[in-house]
């Protein structure tokens, strides 16, 4: 059963014989009703206070759970972004290594091709030498032939006598002394 101050006030009690002080005990009940409406307005501040608690401890709660799942949710993001990152990566460096497999071979060609042209070129350089070397030849003979004035013999040469002539004009063989040694012709080499 709730007493409310007021009740507290008015309650009436029965007279006894040598019943207690009308005064005193109305006192007392004033005292005891101020002090039961102080812990009842106590009470209600403490239940609204509580109540207030409450709701801010939903709230807090809310915000805890949104947060969790925001973080749970950023760290999967987080994984996913990596995962994509890794395969990418991964994706990058295949196409990488495969494009420098691919310059290396075109490299590998192209030096190839310029040992082969370098080669060919030696060749027809060669070639050219030679035949140069065998037009010149022929030219000199031609005019030694046709117009002997214009080669006269040096003054070395005019002492030789025939056999040594035929061996100077020889390729490959021992010159006289103080006359040089004729090479052999380029296609002798």
């Amino acid at each position: 059963m709730k007493f409310t101050p007021l009740d507290i006030q008015r309650r009436e009690f029965e007279k006894g014989f040598r019943g207690l002080d009308e005064n005193e005990v109305r006192a007392f009940l004033h005292e005891v009703a101020a002090e039961w409406e102080e812990v009842q307005h106590e009470n209600s501040r403490f239940r609204d206070e509580v109540l207030d608690l409450r709701e801010r401890l939903q709230q807090y709660q809310d915000q805890d759970r949104i947060f969790r799942e925001t973080l749970l949710h950023a760290q999967r993001t987080k994984e996913e972004l990596l995962d994509t990152a890794n395969r990418e990566k991964a994706l990058l460096l295949k196409e990488a290594d495969f494009k420098a497999d691919e310059i290396i071979r075109d490299a590998h060609q192209r030096v190839v091709e310029m040992e082969t042209a370098m080669r060919t070129l030696k060749l027809e350089r060669v070639r050219f030498l030679q035949e140069i070397d065998a037009l010149m030849a022929r030219t000199k003979r031609f005019l030694q032939e046709e117009a002997p004035e214009m080669f006269p013999p040096a003054e070395a040469t005019r002492k030789l006598d025939d056999g040594q002539t035929l061996r100077i004009d020889q390729p490959g063989t021992a010159a006289p002394h103080g006359f040089p040694r004729l090479p052999p012709p380029l296609s002798a080499r």
